[in-house]
């Protein structure tokens, strides 16, 4: 493969496309927000963290969202409704978004198998920088709902597994 920047970063954009369509193959029961890739870490203090130290509030909302563009695909900018079932599905969705900028991310170490060291390090820090943003946006507000949720007896237990209690 020729050693261009636009013709890599053309193929990042096209790689970034594949992740995204087979995040949407994902079961809704592996993307538990309890799981270990999604659960809230301690110094993430229930979302919070994100706030304070990068003013998340004042730009999340000038990010794109996938549900803007596509027509059934998930809106995940606000909550639309307080419903137990949609509040449910709207945490299992930031997982699967998290995952899919993730896997972006992980997906753009690729390039270094056949683009040049100069090449796979701009794909690479161009993916980080796209992609951590909308990552920070789901670990943000994932626990508010999972709050939400809970207080109203929804849990979500061991990763496949979720209760609504009485």
């Amino acid at each position: 493969m020729e050693d261009s920047l636009i013709g890599n970063l053309l193929l990042f954009v096209l790689v970034s496309a594949v992740n995204t369509a087979m995040s949407f193959l994902v079961p809704a029961k592996v993307l538990n927000p309890c799981n270990w890739l999604f659960r809230t870490r301690e110094w993430e203090r229930e979302g919070m963290a994100y706030q304070k130290l990068f003013r998340i509030k004042k730009w999340k909302n000038a990010l794109p969202e996938l549900g803007d563009f596509f027509k059934g695909v998930f809106a995940k900018k606000k909550i639309k409704r307080f419903e137990l079932d949609y509040l449910r599905e709207f945490a299992v969705e930031t997982c699967r978004a998290e995952l899919t900028h993730e896997g972006i991310i992980l997906s753009s170490f690729l390039f270094a198998l056949w683009a040049s060291p100069q090449v796979s390090l701009a794909i690479i820090t161009v993916s980080i920088f796209l992609n951590i943003p909308f990552i920070m946006i789901q670990r943000h507000n994932r626990p508010r709902i999972v709050n939400m949720l809970a207080r109203n007896n929804v849990f979500f237990n061991a990763p496949a597994d979720v209760t609504v209690g009485n």
